[in-house]
């Protein structure tokens, strides 16, 4: 793929839809549901073919030019579905079939979901406001894209001068992934494959300290002002819209319904939460105590590392002791076998000349010897390449049609010569979450772009991959594919007790983190942006929910990436987390149950958007969804 060619796809796509979109306004408006929704479909799906992979170059190709490219690519799509979206012809064309939609089918749920859509997108407004909502449009997508790109290109190097002296305490393989230049010194960058082990394992706290302060200095400052006009510009498309302002907006299509029931629902996690909360602290300043009797407080920089000593002493567990059984092949393997056989599918690796980087992998899912499915795998880090953990959506796939296809993205361990890419515990745990999305996307074959893929509300989105992250706290799961690299023994039942009950400890602190993230992202779209300190707000909420003191001169929502993509949404994690964990404790006969996850992928993975997510889950369970196996989950251990 060239930039040339990117460009003339998503440019004949566009113009495939354009005619489309004139097309349906022949229709009249006395077509039929079925009629109307065939023909809103056609609009659709030229979109469908180029969008998701644009999407995906942008983010993750190895030419910059081409992410260049994908970005301004991405602005035109975004601009003739904003077109589309306030497009009164189409509006009109289909309002008379309203009454009509309870009788309607898949065909009414498209009506259904196409009018809501149109309205709110502010069809009905007059002509300058809604010229204004389109510009507005425009520029929240141009300004979103400069924050995320700030953030992929804000990696900074860490030095250490002391070389590999300073990196006393990680594993060995860390080390010798980092030589020493010519002048001594060890170079770390800021992202996650070398964040996460260098802030657990470290012994220098000095060093760790500096680390954590440079990592929480990318995108600082640039960011502050490009995340102020952000939220500016949503503010004032909300109140266009006839909403006080955005979080309201964005979450009034949403299982949740409000910013108020957003707020509401965060503000009872923090209750339930925050006695463990408090023990888990407690517990880190103690064991801090044990080197220096006069601690009173326990910094960002020491938490994870004071975890690690918690686990080790008083769990007679050392998170390096299960990082030999989980060499990364091995776990990619694992995690396939273990979707196979649970789903009775196949996955067939593919060679291909398309893969973008010689790194990518492709494969095809085969169901009853049909293919129904594409997804590919960019699992390592590289420059320039999206730093964290994503589905990535590249087509929606129809029963008539192209077969949906999708890429799970991440910055997993690279396996090399004589290392093979040993994982942590927590990225096995990312590698299910993410197939999770992966699996839900991939299974979801509908009739039309409205229903298909993962089309369901967005604070439903989380459940499937954080319901199959307890795959992989199953034993048996793990067995079959946790293998020492050297040894070929399986992960021992005692290694594995002592990590789950090892796992335990933190989890309050570690609920009470994501409501931090949650309600601060919540309060910036609650509020008049201009009136907001950005930096004090979020210093302020830290100390109403965290232990933790700031660390001048850091600015971690800089770095945020949520604050663009789920803008105030981020509550849906833990939204998610409590249906997921009511849907667990429905495998009751194991994890590995092939009728149950059967019923789980028709009445959920497999039906897309075709009802409210709260029809989908109540049709699986036999009833409504409650907060009981999340409170049991939250007090365990």
């Amino acid at each position: 793929m060239d930039p040339t060619r990117l460009e003339a796809e998503v440019r004949t796509s566009i113009d495939h839809s354009r005619r489309a979109a004139s097309d349906f306004h022949k229709l009249g408006k006395r077509s039929s549901a079925k009629e109307s929704a065939v023909a809103l479909d056609a609009i659709l799906r030229p979109i469908n073919e180029v969008k998701g992979r644009t999407q995906l170059f942008a983010n993750v190709h190895p030419d910059e030019a081409l992410r260049e490219t994908a970005r301004k690519l991405e602005q035109e799509i975004a601009a003739w579905t904003t077109e589309l979206s306030l497009d009164r012809g189409i509006y009109e064309g289909i309002a008379h079939l309203e009454a009509a939609i309870p009788d309607s089918g898949s065909e009414g749920r498209v009506i259904e979901l196409w009018l809501r859509a149109f309205r709110r997108s502010g069809v009905d407004r007059d002509e300058a406001t809604r010229k204004r909502i389109t510009d507005l449009k425009d520029e929240i997508l141009r300004t979103g894209q400069t924050f995320d790109k700030n953030i992929t290109e804000g990696s900074a190097d860490f030095v250490i001068a002391d070389g590999r002296a300073g990196l006393a305490g990680l594993p060995q393989d860390f080390i010798d992934a980092h030589p020493e230049r010519e002048d001594g010194a060890v170079v770390l960058t800021t992202d996650p494959q070398d964040r996460m082990p260098f802030m657990t394992f470290a012994e220098r706290a000095d060093l760790r300290r500096d680390y954590h302060k440079l990592a929480l200095q990318r995108a600082y400052p640039q960011n502050l002002e490009v995340l102020r006009s952000l939220l500016q510009k949503r503010h004032e498309l909300a109140n266009l819209l006839g909403f006080a302002n955005w979080a309201d907006y964005v979450t009034e299509d949403k299982m949740v319904g409000s910013g108020t029931e957003a707020r509401a629902f965060l503000e009872r996690i923090v209750e339930l939460c925050r006695p463990r909360a408090e023990r888990d602290y407690a517990a880190l300043l103690q064991e801090k105590q044990r080197d220096d009797a006069s601690a009173e407080l326990v910094y960002e920089h020491e938490r994870g590392y004071l975890g690690e000593r918690i686990r080790k002493r008083d769990y007679a567990f050392d998170s390096q002791a299960v990082r030999p059984y989980f060499p990364y092949a091995r776990v990619r393997d694992g995690i396939l076998a273990t979707s196979a056989r649970l789903y009775g599918v196949d996955f067939v690796k593919v060679d291909t000349d398309d893969a973008w980087h010689e790194a990518v992998e492709c494969y095809e899912v085969v169901d009853e010897g049909e293919v129904v499915a594409r997804f590919w795998l960019d699992m390592h880090a590289r420059p320039g390449k999206y730093k964290h953990a994503a589905m990535f959506d590249m087509r929606d796939g129809f029963e008539d049609g192209p077969l949906p296809e999708a890429c799970l993205v991440c910055n997993f361990p690279q396996p090399k010569g004589d290392d093979p890419g040993l994982m942590l515990r927590s990225e096995v745990r990312t590698y299910f979450h993410e197939f999770g999305h992966l699996l839900h996307h991939l299974f979801s074959r509908l009739d039309y772009v409205r229903l298909s893929g993962i089309s369901c509300e967005w604070d439903f989105v989380e459940v499937p991959s954080q319901l199959y992250e307890e795959w992989g706290q199953d034993l048996a799961v793990l067995q079959t594919f946790a293998r020492h690299y050297k040894t070929n023994e399986a992960i021992p039942g005692e290694l594995f007790d002592r990590m789950l009950a090892a796992e335990d400890f933190g989890r309050g602190l570690g609920v009470m983190t994501q409501m931090y993230y949650a309600l601060l992202s919540l309060s910036y779209y609650e509020a008049a942006p201009d009136d907001l300190d950005l930096e004090a707000r979020m210093i302020e909420l830290k100390s109403e929910l965290l232990p933790f003191p700031h660390d001048e001169g850091t600015c971690f929502v800089a770095s945020f990436g949520h604050l663009n993509g789920y803008s105030a949404m981020y509550y849906t994690y833990m939204w998610s987390l409590v249906i997921a964990k009511d849907l667990f404790e429905h495998f009751d006969d194991g994890v590995m149950d092939r009728a149950r996850a059967g019923q789980y992928r028709s009445n959920i993975l497999a039906r897309g958007g075709v009802k409210p997510a709260s029809e989908l889950v109540r049709a699986f369970l036999g009833r409504d969804y409650d907060f009981a196996a999340f409170e049991r989950w939250l007090n365990a251990g």
